[in-house]
This record gives C-alpha cells, sequence and structure tokens, in this order.
C-alpha cells in the first residue's frame, strides 16, 4: 500500500538540530534575503527626490511606482524561499524533494490540472453571482497595455509562490507535525494555524479581521483536507494557484496583498467572500474528494525459503 503522505518525512532523517537548522534557513532566506530587492526599492523611492513616489509601511506597498515593480519584489521572496526548502528537505533531512508532494514516484500533473480548473470555475460562479448581487463594488480597470506585460510575469511568479506556501504548510510543516502524533487532525490544525496566522498581516485583513481570520483558516484547513484525503499535495497545488490568478489577473480587491493590473477591481465584501469560498470548498471536495477509493493493499509475496521450509516431504511411491 502506498505511504500515507502525512508521514512521509519518516523517509529522512529528523533530528532536532536538523529542524532548527533547516527553519533558520528558510526562515533567513525568505525574510532576509528574499526582501534586499524590496530594501533597495525602498531606499530607491525614499532618496529619488519624487514625492510621488513612497512605501505606505501600513500596508506593505509602494505608492507612485508601477505595480510592476511591486510584485516583482514581493515574488523574488518566493524564489529564495524554495531554494532554501530545496537544500533544506535534500541535504539536511536528506530525502526526495518529491516527498513533500507525493508518496509516488511521479507528479501527476493532470491531477494539478484538475484541481486548477475546477477552482478557477467554482470561483468565476461565485464572482459572478457576487457581481450580480452587488454590481457597484465591481469597477473594470483593464488595460490592454499594462494588462499584457504583467501577464507572462504572474503566469511565472504567481504559481512559484503559491506552490511554495503549499510545500512549506502543507508539506514540510503537516508532515514534521505527523512524526509527533498518528491523529491526522493535529497536523492539519496546527499547520492551518500558521498559515492563517502568516496572513493576519495582509492589507485586506484590517478592520475586518475576525471575518477574514477566520476566512484564512477555512482556506488553510480546506486545503489540507484534500491534500490527506488525495494522499497528496496536487489537488492543493493546482487549487492555490488558481485561487491567485484568478485574484491578480481577473479579481483584484483595491487593497489586495498583491495589486495587480487585473481586469476588475473591487471592494472585498469579507462575509460573501467568506460564505462563498465555504460554499466552494465543499462542492469542490463532493465533486473530487468523495468516495475516493482507498489504495489497495498489493498482496503478499511469500518469502521462497519459509515456504520450502515448511513443505512437507511428499512420500515416495
Amino acid at each position: 500500500m502506498a505511504d500515507k503522505y502525512l508521514f512521509l518525512a519518516r523517509r529522512g532523517k529528523n533530528q532536532w538540530w536538523r529542524y532548527l537548522s533547516a527553519i533558520t534557513l528558510i526562515l533567513i532566506s525568505w525574510l532576509v534575503i528574499g526582501n534586499i530587492p524590496a530594501l533597495a526599492l525602498i531606499l530607491l523611492v525614499f532618496y529619488d527626490g519624487n514625492e510621488q513616489t513612497n512605501f505606505n509601511s501600513q500596508i506593505n506597498q509602494f505608492e507612485g511606482i508601477d505595480l510592476l515593480w511591486n510584485y516583482l519584489v514581493i515574488h523574488f521572496a518566493f524564489i529564495a524561499f524554495v531554494v532554501a526548502l530545496y537544500i533544506a528537505v535534500r541535504f539536511i533531512h536528506q530525502r526526495s524533494f518529491i516527498s513533500l508532494i507525493t508518496p509516488r514516484n511521479e507528479v501527476r500533473i493532470s491531477r494539478i490540472i484538475q484541481g486548477f480548473l475546477l477552482w478557477a470555475i467554482l470561483l468565476g460562479i461565485a464572482g459572478a453571482i457576487e457581481y450580480a448581487l452587488f454590481p457597484q463594488t465591481y469597477q473594470l480597470t483593464y488595460n490592454p497595455q499594462k494588462f499584457l506585460i504583467f501577464l507572462p510575469f504572474a503566469l511565472i511568479l504567481t504559481p512559484i509562490q503559491t506552490s511554495v506556501e503549499e510545500l512549506f504548510f502543507r508539506g514540510y510543516l503537516m508532515q514534521s507535525f505527523g512524526l509527533i502524533t498518528r491523529i491526522a487532525s493535529i497536523p492539519v490544525l496546527f499547520s492551518s494555524l500558521i498559515f492563517a496566522a502568516v496572513h493576519f498581516g495582509n492589507p485586506e485583513v484590517g478592520a475586518n479581521f475576525l471575518i477574514l481570520a477566520i476566512f484564512y483558516l477555512v482556506l488553510a484547513l480546506f486545503l489540507a483536507v484534500i491534500t490527506l484525503k488525495d494522499n497528496s499535495l496536487e489537488l492543493a497545488l493546482g487549487v492555490h494557484a488558481a485561487n491567485n490568478l484568478f485574484t491578480v489577473l481577473l479579481v483584484n480587491p483595491t487593497n489586495s496583498a498583491l495589486p495587480a493590473y487585473a481586469v476588475f477591481s473591487y471592494n472585498l465584501n469579507p462575509v460573501y467572500t467568506l460564505v462563498s469560498y465555504a460554499i466552494a470548498a465543499i462542492v469542490f471536495y463532493m465533486i473530487l474528494c468523495r468516495g475516493k477509493a482507498k489504495p489497495k493493499k498489493a498482496p503478499e509475496i511469500p518469502n521462497i525459503q519459509e515456504t520450502q521450509i515448511r513443505r512437507k516431504p511428499q512420500k515416495s511411491n
């Protein structure tokens, strides 16, 4: 029978000092090295003598410069993040990097695409319903020239960002908690709480902290549950990529943590967002996860030597 995804960390080396070294490397790479371009851009707008350019520390965003630069410096941190995560898994824990995704020997790209397409369709339906109910909250902001320049960067960098988050939170962290207990709900809950807490500082949370805090926790729990149900990270990789691409390319909140040249901008309705995502998560689960057959146990191959020893000698005629 295929190994359970939650316990794949057992394939590597897991002494306490390895986790200390790995987490230190990941945090320094993500939060320090990864933010060097952002710091350079902050210094640039501070000393450029242009009063129109500024860095707003309250929402952690640049003002008065092209959104593409803001987008690029944010996502450089995730490139540093994934490099550090790879080094940690392969060389510190000495296990295969693919074990963060699946217990199999190869990743099922088709499963990632299934998750991506279904979640994109569900978000599209939710967005269309919201537009029908609250049309005044949507503004057409499509700028063909800027959108087409921004598009290739979004299509490359956004999946990197979402994949790194999945590999770390639903992969590395959840599997690490799986070393402590075989009760699946504990790793699911703790990794989801950490994921939600990391997003509490997003500017869109703001005055709607309680509702959007619950939203991020629900989203994290959903991604963790489908990962365990599918015994791989593939669906979650597709869902997260579809979710963020939908946000940066089609419908971008006016106070988004990822401001972008989307087709529409809108004023976030936190209650509708929470409810629609919860319903979409249930529908997604019912379509792709409910009733999923468990992997069958492979037939045991008898030990040939033991079989020969236990076999009774035949009587000679």
